[in-house]
């Protein structure tokens, strides 16, 4: 009987702790790196995705089918810049095929209409999501580790749209670093 009512309260202190971790919280906001594993999903058509919010970045989890694409462009992610393969592309679905060929994990967000100098920020230098004009914030390729390629396919319509990286990390210094305000941000046209 003991030992009953000691499981009981073990899956019952199980179930609690779960339920508090599955706030209303959907995570679009900023990503942190630290430890776990990550997961997220995403829309081929570019809506607003899932997040690895407080987690280490796990496997790449591609947004759409990149055999849907009409259109492919290469990304390469290093520490702290986003290279563009070209810099426009024809109306319709994008494939952005993305390397991390950086030494941490990273993550590329889509904006439509909203210039690099114009984003909201946060005081550590990160996109504040949430505070985006509604529309602006097409989707985002999840956090991916170093070394792997993951891509996104998404509708895009004629315009300006800003691509960053809106990982925050705290360093073993205490000290937290976002890679948008280190310089992972750059523009992309639609024609």
């Amino acid at each position: 009987m003991r030992q009953r009512s000691f499981l009981i309260a073990l899956v019952a202190g199980a179930l609690a702790l779960g339920a508090a971790s599955c706030g209303d919280d959907d995570g679009s906001d900023v990503r942190e790196t630290g430890t776990g594993s990550g997961t997220g999903s995403g829309s081929a058509t570019g809506s607003a995705t899932g997040s690895a919010t407080g987690t280490a970045a796990g496997e790449c989890i591609p947004v759409g089918d990149l055999a849907t694409a009409d259109t492919r462009v290469n990304i390469e992610l290093t520490e702290w810049a986003i290279d563009l393969e070209t810099s426009s592309a024809p109306a319709g679905a994008i494939g952005f095929v993305v390397e991390n060929n950086g030494e941490e994990p990273h993550e590329v967000v889509i904006v439509r209409g909203v210039a690099p100098d114009a984003l909201p920020l946060d005081d550590d230098g990160a996109l504040v999501e949430d505070e985006l004009p509604e529309g602006a914030l097409v989707g985002e390729i999840e956090a991916f580790p170093p070394g792997t390629t993951c891509s996104g396919v998404f509708d895009l319509t004629p315009g300006e749209y800003t691509l960053v990286c809106n990982i925050v990390e705290e360093e073993e210094s205490g000290e937290t670093e976002s890679h948008l305000h280190e310089g992972m941000v750059t523009t992309f046209t639609v024609t």
